[in-house]
């Protein structure tokens, strides 16, 4: 398969997949002209951001590892009447960035055409879910404490420099993501620069400090699915359409569901395979973080051009009585 967005980001795709997914963290430097750009620009951010209608939880501010209070940042709006908290307000958000907090986006995908589009390259290409969280860090400082993800990551830096140390990952299935207090010894340790990778495996613990400069990247969340997941695909395997009642009312219908339950599953058993239930939970898993109506037709535009709306003509003036328009 040829994954032509994965090879902007690690170069030799088969090598990547062979030697470092899941197993082991690894920089990447792309050749000049040849590496991934980040979608979303610091000049795009300032324009969300100002327009005001950007909202927790798709923007974030958190400094040691602590999240800043939203209150701090956001404010309310009125609109018909109705007064709804958490838009970004943008004075509040510069403040704080001056004064060492990480400025986190969250879901850009959800807002941003060409971050969706980027996303969904690689989720055709990988089949998993992906999801662009972009953060900006002042110099020496750090958002986030030593901490796993519960996704594989592939981050690119933007703008300025980040330090990072990368440790090792889960000894077994039953962890959970969010901050560790150790993280064994450092994996890999260094400083990326623009257009530099860094990827990481699920799980692996890892931390980073704002270098040189106004440090922004973007980082590519690869989602995997788990046993909640593949026990839902299961279930929905082995009913498939069968309909069901509700409510059954009374002995002999309860016993009744029960044994047709009992019959589909005796039939459907054999046929499924443990791949089976992967794929279907990969796939609905993909279907879930899809964004209705984002970059799809049709769209107001399209309907209008279907509708043969004139567009940009100008306006007609209206001639009152007396001749004056």
């Amino acid at each position: 398969m040829h994954r032509e967005e994965l090879t902007r980001w690690v170069g030799d795709t088969d090598a990547f997949l062979d030697r470092y997914w899941r197993t082991t963290p690894a920089v990447f430097r792309p050749a000049p002209g040849t590496g991934p750009t980040a979608p979303l620009t610091l000049e795009e951010i300032d324009t969300a951001i100002a327009g005001g209608l950007l909202r927790v939880p798709h923007l974030e501010l958190a400094r040691a590892g602590d999240p800043v209070h939203s209150s701090r940042y956001t404010r309310a709006r009125t609109v018909a009447g109705v007064t709804t908290p958490g838009y970004a307000d943008p004075d509040r958000v510069r403040g704080l960035l001056a004064e060492g907090a990480t400025l986190v986006l969250r879901n850009a995908e959800h807002w941003h055409p060409a971050t969706r589009a980027l996303t969904r390259a690689l989720e055709a290409e990988l089949g998993r879910r992906v999801e662009a969280f972009f953060f900006v860090t002042p110099p020496g400082a750090q958002g986030l404490d030593l901490h796993r993800d519960d996704a594989d990551v592939l981050l690119l830096q933007h703008t300025g420099s980040k330090h990072w140390t990368v440790r090792g990952g889960p000894t077994g299935p039953d962890w959970a993501p969010g901050e560790v207090t150790d993280g064994g010894p450092a994996l890999l340790t260094g400083t990326l620069g623009p257009g530099e990778v860094l990827y990481i495996p699920r799980g692996f613990a890892h931390e980073a400090v704002g270098g040189e400069g106004l440090s922004s990247h973007l980082s590519l969340t690869i989602r995997e699915v788990g046993t909640q997941q593949l026990f839902a695909s299961l279930q929905r395997l082995l009913l498939g359409s069968l309909p069901v009642p509700g409510r059954p009312l009374g002995d002999d219908d309860l016993h009744a569901a029960a044994a047709s339950l009992l019959d589909r599953f005796r039939t459907r058993l054999p046929e499924l395979t443990a791949a089976d239930v992967v794929e279907h939970a990969r796939r609905a898993q993909l279907a879930e973080g899809t964004v209705p109506g984002l970059g799809s037709d049709p769209g107001i535009a399209a309907l209008a051009a279907r509708l043969g709306t004139p567009h940009g003509s100008p306006a007609t003036a209206v001639v009152r009585e007396g001749g004056n328009p």
